[in-house]
């Protein structure tokens, strides 16, 4: 059985965050410490030089704590309550033939879910794969046997027939 959610993977993800979290905010107070240090060497002489500087300096860090929030921090952060969640609740067992639809989807303030078809039986079963972790899932059309937490497969195994 491969399993998609450890706790060692949920621990990553909760030091990513934290990193990240921790990075965005120190570049946004350095950069406005910085702008506040060049008000006291500005001259009527440099006087339109220093305010370029100081608003391309406060431009640039506030860009660069946006994007470490939204592409790091943000994504981490819902990836480790993801398999926090995933992790503390008991699992079901299914088989079947397996298959992925093509896109992707992002949940709001989650993480990004591509859907999976489960045929067992004569019935389909519509489940859900984290789409970070979906390229570890074995081809279409592959008879599995999975394990599911609230419609989310955390585990598969290939069925040999």
């Amino acid at each position: 059985m491969t399993f998609l959610y450890t706790t060692k993977e949920m621990e990553k993800q909760k030091r990513r965050a934290a990193w990240s979290g921790a990075a965005a905010w120190s570049v946004l107070a350095l950069g406005w410490a910085a702008c506040a240090a060049l008000c006291f060497f500005v001259r009527t002489a440099n006087a339109r030089r220093m305010l370029f500087v100081i608003i391309g300096l406060a431009t640039v860090s506030g860009w660069i704590f946006i994007l470490l929030r939204q592409m790091v921090y943000l994504p981490a952060q819902a990836e480790q309550r993801h398999m926090a969640s995933i992790l503390s609740e008991t699992a079901e067992e299914h088989a079947g033939t397996l298959r992925l639809s093509p896109g992707a989807f992002q949940i709001p303030k989650g993480i990004a879910v591509r859907k999976a078809s489960l045929s067992e039986d004569g019935r389909t079963i519509t489940l859900n794969i984290d789409a970070r972790l979906n390229k570890r899932l074995p081809p279409d059309g592959t008879a599995v046997r999975v394990l599911t937490v609230r419609k989310y497969i955390t585990a598969f195994e290939v069925l040999h027939e």
